[in-house]
């Protein structure tokens, strides 16, 4: 029974470790798209140096770039993190219905025959 728990709970672990880059990825996609934020703000300020002449279409266009990276890497975000779960999820209980197929036929039939 301790060796069964035990290569359980390290393909559990390695089941885990499986979606660290996965993680990764839906953590850099909302931080780019905020680089891109400070971007189009920057780009928007640059249009506003000269308080008598201020470039307007210069101004919006950088509050655009920063709008929509914000809500494009947001939505992305949102879209993979809801995926991953999912994988996650059916790959975690395919898991657990193997232990539990394990337990009832193997290891439970192994403890009786000894009895």
């Amino acid at each position: 029974m301790a060796i069964f728990t035990s290569t359980l709970e390290l393909m559990s672990h390695r089941l885990d470790l499986a979606y660290q880059t996965i993680r990764f990825l839906v953590w850099v996609i909302p931080t780019t798209g905020f680089v891109g934020t400070v971007i189009g703000i920057s780009i928007a300020l640059e249009g506003m140096q000269d308080p008598k002449n201020i470039a307007f279409d210069k101004v919006t266009s950088g509050l655009a770039v920063a709008f929509y990276t914000t809500i494009l890497a947001l939505l992305l975000s949102a879209i993979l993190v809801f995926l991953q779960n999912i994988v996650q999820r059916k790959e975690e209980s395919t898991l657990n219905r193997a232990a539990n197929y394990c337990l009832k036929n193997l290891i439970n039939r192994i403890y009786a025959a000894t009895e």
